[in-house]
């Protein structure tokens, strides 16, 4: 049978793992054997796995895991070849911009709102200002890449570092990497599917027709320029602005624990919210996300034709998501990747060499993107249970808060995993005397860490609390 209160399959009087009876009556204190965990392979001692946080006694998985490790791995490889291709087609390519801009002379730059439509005009500035302006796009596309290899690479190597059958620590990684390349790959996926549907059904989508032919260097200019200007219209002022003043009104009217300890400033810039943070900010940014994304999708409808509006209403929840989760540079990378993938077929031309294996790039993000948009669509029905309340508790690493401290005198009596030499009767459970919170202990020891809803083993510790720094879970 298996354990009511932590989950763990045993035989006998009480769980070896709790130490717990039917009722609930701690009777013995557990020890654990060596055991070799059955999610990830690790070998360890002790109330759950320290590599992947699975419970003592966890039973093998199928191989499922392993085979959707396998796909994250060559996705995610090949998106940052992508990330890399495109990196080396925007050095290029400002190179001509700035060519472009000073031997034409002029330099037109567009300023617009979404309401929803673009309401707005593109201005002739002057090769002068042009530039200046150019200088801060290029600014805002270098930044997300210098930001995001500083502040997430160590995170995105954790998850690739991951046991094959821990699929699930490798999809939830926190790196703001991983992330953007799955909902970037998932978004290509149904960006093309739809695309194909069209087309069986007998429509043929268009590309924007423009009065005049448009030089080479300014459309490396505003797909650059769309990368960052269309987050800030659309993230920074639809999601950004908005939730700060949501926060700042749940704050006078139902107090400061409503919107929690985040400085109302930082939720400018995104990255504030996790699925743990204050119920009230994150129902406010379900609002702010999906009307941000219908938003973006309309404003794409006027040049583009009906067609346009649902593929980019979806990378509009994409970059809405990545803003509220990861920041508004995760936005701008997810946009750059999207946008300048177009650039390199502008760089292709007439090439069939570039062409071929610019195809063949395409071809395997499409492919294994169909990979993430099903697996976010299970992702986003455990999340959807998570907030309804519909999912039973997971069963954590070890025993509740309530029990008293193991006393490594006391041994266990006997189970499947221990030998009956060196058994012992069980000890009936004193009641613990009132003492100060300590440490829970976690994993192995007292300092190390698992966190019990992710797995993750990388915490902050702060005021008898540890706080994940993967899924922001906190534990009392």
């Amino acid at each position: 049978m298996a354990c009511p209160f932590c989950g763990t399959p045993y035989e006998g009087p009480y769980c070896p793992s709790c130490g717990r009876d039917l009722a609930g009556t701690i009777v013995a204190v557990p020890v654990y054997p060596p055991c070799v965990c059955g999610r990830c392979g690790g070998t360890y001692a002790g109330p759950a796995c320290p590599y992947c946080g699975a419970p003592f006694g966890t039973a093998p998985s199928s191989g499922a895991p392993a085979v959707g490790s396998v796909f994250w791995s060559l996705a995610m490889a090949v998106y940052f070849v992508l990330l890399a291709a495109c990196l080396i087609a925007f050095f290029f390519a400002a190179a001509l911009i700035v060519q472009g801009a000073v031997d034409s002379g002029w330099g037109f730059v567009e300023l617009y709102v979404l309401l929803p439509y673009p309401v707005g005009d593109a201005y002739d500035v002057g090769t002068t200002a042009f530039l200046a302006y150019f200088a801060l796009v290029a600014a805002g596309i270098l930044g997300a890449y210098l930001w995001l290899g500083v502040r997430d690479t160590r995170a995105a190597a954790r998850a690739f570092s991951r046991p094959l059958t821990d699929f699930r620590a490798r999809f939830e990684s926190r790196s703001a990497w991983i992330a953007t390349g799955q909902v970037f790959l998932a978004a290509l996926f149904f960006q093309f599917a739809f695309v194909l549907i069209l087309a069986l059904g007998g429509y043929d989508p268009q590309a924007p027709e423009y009065p005049g032919p448009i030089p080479d260097w300014y459309q490396y200019y505003a797909l650059a320029n769309a990368s960052v200007y269309e987050e800030f219209v659309a993230r920074w002022l639809l999601i950004g602005v908005p939730l700060v003043f949501a926060a700042a009104l749940l704050r006078v009217a139902r107090g400061p624990a409503s919107v929690g300890t985040t400085p109302l400033w930082r939720h400018l810039f995104g990255g504030t919210l996790t699925r743990e943070s204050p119920r009230s900010l994150l129902l406010a940014a379900a609002v702010l996300v999906p009307l941000s994304a219908v938003v973006f999708g309309l404003a794409h409808v006027p040049s583009w034709g009906l067609w346009k509006f649902f593929p980019t209403a979806v990378a509009g929840l994409g970059m809405g998501y990545l803003f509220v989760r990861h920041g508004f540079l995760a936005g701008v990378m997810f946009h750059f990747a999207t946008d300048y993938l177009g650039a390199l077929s502008l760089f292709a031309g007439d090439n069939l060499g570039a062409q071929v294996a610019l195809g063949v790039l395409i071809l395997a993000l499409v492919l294994l993107g169909s990979f993430f948009f099903f697996a976010y669509g299970v992702y986003f029905v455990r999340l959807f249970r998570h907030f309804a309340g519909t999912l039973p508790p997971e069963p954590t690493p070890a025993a509740t808060a309530s029990a008293p401290a193991p006393a490594p005198a006391v041994a266990a009596a006997p189970t499947a995993r221990t030998a009956p030499a060196e058994a012992a009767s069980p000890v009936t459970a004193e009641p613990a005397p009132a003492a100060a919170p300590v440490v829970p202990a976690y994993g192995t020891s007292p300092v190390s860490f698992t966190c019990a809803r992710c797995g993750g083993q990388e915490a902050r510790y702060e005021a008898g609390t540890f706080t994940c720094l993967r899924c922001g879970h906190a534990s009392p």
